[in-house]
């Protein structure tokens, strides 16, 4: 149940986007974390991943000041940091082809459903700490580029639209 002013914030399935980031905004609150002992607290830089539908998309746990819980239908996963990058790693597991490896060994009919050894048996590559570095940066320039070519589509839509209904008010009526 939301309490707007709860001390944790509760990270639903909802609030993981696909670029790889977790929107604050929207979270639910609570003050109180259910179970016995203390709570697991998320830390920065862990990654959530989605465990139930039809995409599994990961983030990385940014520092926020109010402490955060994932809720049951999200793996936490933490990256040994000397080997691999969370940035690299949420990368990787965004990737379409990623995506349709962990679709295939989804279980479950009505909603698919990831299971821990799934996850275990996804075979990452490991280049090294730089070259994955580089990745995720190109990663973002793909997706921005993405996102410049969409919004651009838009005005040219927008564009269309504006040139067929001045044409139509321009016409002659037919009788």
């Amino acid at each position: 149940m939301h309490e707007p002013g709860g001390h944790y914030r509760v990270v639903q399935g909802k609030d993981v986007g696909s670029n790889g980031t977790l929107s604050l905004d929207g979270m639910v609150r609570i003050s109180e974390v259910p179970g016995k002992g203390p709570p697991d607290i998320l830390g920065a830089g862990e990654l959530i991943l989605q465990t139930r539908g039809l995409s599994y998309r990961a983030a990385v746990v940014p520092q926020v000041p109010a402490p955060m819980v994932a809720a049951g239908s999200l793996f936490i996963l933490r990256p040994d940091p000397t080997r691999i990058s969370a940035e690299y790693l949420v990368f990787f597991l965004n990737l379409p082809a990623t995506q349709g490896v962990l679709r295939q060994k989804a279980t479950g009919s009505t909603i698919p459903n990831l299971r821990r050894s799934a996850i275990e048996e996804v075979q990452v590559p490991l280049p090294s700490l730089s070259d994955q570095h580089q990745l995720v940066e190109l990663g973002r320039l793909v997706r921005r580029q993405a996102d410049i070519a969409e919004r651009l589509n838009a005005l040219r839509l927008e564009e269309l639209h504006f040139l067929a209904t001045g044409r139509a008010d321009n016409a002659t009526p037919q009788r």
